[in-house]
């Protein structure tokens, strides 16, 4: 009998750190605008998953950053900053979005280093600005986020 009690604490325990795995991110953005380079535009989409504990937001889905990647934010009580670095010139790529459509309609894109975001926390706008290896402007990146949780979400299909 004993026994039994220690395998549902067992259980029970396991159950709470399931869930507690499940509500890793606590807060989502779903974001729409515009990508702006030399006069140019372009529709652009990002789609962050945000977790507070140890500042870590989670590209979900975007046409300007790669998906998958892990960025570290900076939270204040007006805006969370991020700044996502692209690899140095002559190292090896692992995704293909760097040869992706963006970079097509506008070829300075090319020398991309840097993208720096921030999002405010008040009007939930997002503000980014592309830079080359010399920190000189690129570009601009310009949407509206929607802050969304969990349950907001829709459940994967497969």
């Amino acid at each position: 009998m004993r026994r039994l009690a220690h395998l549902a604490v067992a259980a029970l325990a396991l159950c709470a750190a399931a869930q507690a795995g499940a509500a890793e991110f606590n807060l989502f953005l779903n974001c729409s605008g515009k990508l702006s380079a030399n006069g140019k535009g372009k529709a652009a989409t990002l789609d962050l998953a945000m977790r507070d504990s140890n500042e870590t937001a989670l590209i979900q889905r975007s046409n300007v950053l790669p998906v998958g990647e892990r960025l570290k934010y900076k939270a204040s009580p007006m805006v969370y900053s991020m700044v996502y670095k692209l690899p140095q010139p002559g190292t090896h790529y692992y995704n293909d979005w760097v040869h992706g459509q963006w970079v097509v309609w506008q070829p300075n894109l090319k020398r991309l280093a840097t993208i720096r975001l921030s999002v405010d926390r008040q009007t939930a706008e997002l503000e980014g600005e592309l830079l080359d290896f010399n920190d000189d402007s690129l570009g601009t990146i310009a949407m509206s986020c929607k802050p969304m949780t969990a349950d907001d979400m829709p459940e994967p299909k497969f």
